[in-house]
């Protein structure tokens, strides 16, 4: 259910994200917008996109050579 870029439910954010619940539960960890009231999720598009441009503007550290 998309309303005026709101995200209802882990699925609409874990798809809209396109991550898995360990990664969205990482994300709420570290401070991603939403709002989870008696188990259920809400997020706005908006606010997650807005937490995504601060959270990848970090350094990336030190990554594995593959």
């Amino acid at each position: 259910m998309d309303r005026a870029g709101l995200l209802d439910g882990k699925n609409e954010i874990m798809d809209y994200l396109r991550c898995t619940e360990h990664k969205l539960l990482k994300y709420a960890k570290a401070g991603m917008p939403v709002l989870v009231d008696g188990g259920r999720w809400l997020a706005h598009k908006d606010n997650l996109e807005d937490f995504f441009r601060a959270y990848t503007r970090k350094k990336a550290g030190k990554i594995d050579d593959y």
